[in-house]
């Protein structure tokens, strides 16, 4: 499959921090948004989802602009859940 994965953070986000290093260990790729340097994209996905819990994931399915939105505390409670569900989707 030809899925992106976007993550959003905020500088001195430790969970954030704790996010990409476990991507980066686990060879996934990934784009990072600050939300302070992305306000308007971030802004949309609060939007969307309601919630501005950090980091907030995106995977972007193929050549479309669609794809589902992983929120901590909503939909997942650990960086190793998130790697887990970012894995199926690679």
């Amino acid at each position: 499959m030809d899925n992106s994965v976007y993550i959003f953070t905020m500088n001195g986000c430790p969970y954030c921090l704790e996010l990409k290093n476990a991507l980066t260990e686990s060879n996934i790729p990934y784009r990072e948004f600050t939300i302070h340097e992305n306000r308007h994209i971030w802004d949309q996905i609060v939007k969307q989802t309601g919630f501005r819990n950090l980091p907030t994931v995106y995977i972007k399915e193929g050549d479309s602009d669609v794809g589902p939105v992983y929120i901590p505390g909503k939909d997942f409670d650990t960086i190793q859940e998130i790697i887990d569900i970012i894995k199926g989707y690679m």
